[in-house]
């Protein structure tokens, strides 16, 4: 401190820094201060009177393009060891090695390098790490540990559809209505069980979907082919939770410890 007073009977050579009060619109204000270039740019603006930054779509799928084959475990019943769920998913035997890390007690985040081992493991639903149960959900950009997605993988059966369209490539389009195809089972692919084709869909289950489709057969009329769905989950818009509805939610009818 005694190198900042002035000297008796003199004029010292320090000056003081001056710090000018500014707006809240201010502080965002591209002409008082210059932004950096970014690859990414999001827009400035204010929700509910504080800060926000805004990200656009194209944006956002840019930066979520290294995750695309991304998934999430979540336990609910205790959590193995990281270093013992490397082991786990290395002892599987996939195209590529698979990495883990933890986003909080309860999630995993799996990182697969392969499409085929994306799909292996998501449409297998829940894995036993060393017997405690862990779920397993599509990785999303809208994705927060804080809700479980209504993104999942279904299975559809296509009973009595004629053998030559058991094709992979003419499944696929006669499924699209209902979701977004994945692949093919094994019996399906090679035609060793012709009586039904089995085909695993990406569905939103908050979203309806026709029970049939109509099938021009070319210069024979046409049929209509059931598409029967295996085991969809419930799920509850009100605790964003698979498992239940808002019927049997109880966050939204709590049941008295009384009772």
């Amino acid at each position: 401190m005694a190198a900042l007073r002035q000297p008796f009977g003199g004029q010292s050579d320090i000056t003081f820094p001056t710090f000018n009060k500014k707006s809240f619109s201010e502080l965002f204000d591209n002409t008082v201060t210059s932004r950096p270039t970014f690859k990414v740019n999001a827009k400035v603006s204010s929700h509910r009177g504080e800060p926000a930054i805004l990200f656009a779509q194209a944006g956002l799928e840019m930066l979520a393009t290294p995750y695309k084959f991304a998934l999430v475990g979540k336990f609910s019943k205790g959590r193995p060891k990281i270093e013992d769920l490397r082991k786990f998913f290395h002892s599987l035997d996939l195209k590529e090695e698979a990495s883990a890390g933890l986003m909080d007690s309860r999630h995993v985040l799996i990182r697969l390098g392969t499409e085929i081992d994306f799909h292996r493991i998501w449409a297998r639903g829940i894995w036993y790490v060393f017997g405690m149960p862990m779920r397993v959900f599509r990785w999303l950009p809208e994705f927060h540990v804080d809700r479980e997605p209504s993104v999942v993988p279904i299975w559809f059966q296509l009973p009595k559809l004629p053998i030559h369209y058991f094709n992979k490539e003419c499944l696929f389009q006669i499924v699209c209505c209902v979701g977004k195809p994945l692949f093919v089972d094994a019996a399906t692919a090679s035609g060793s069980r012709p009586s039904v084709a089995r085909v695993c869909v990406e569905i939103d289950s908050l979203k309806s979907f026709p029970g049939r489709v109509w099938i021009g057969n070319g210069d024979h009329g046409g049929f209509w082919q059931h598409l029967v769905p295996e085991n969809i989950p419930r799920y509850c818009s009100h605790c964003f939770w698979q498992g239940h509805d808002q019927v049997d939610c109880r966050f939204l009818h709590p049941v008295s410890r009384t009772e």
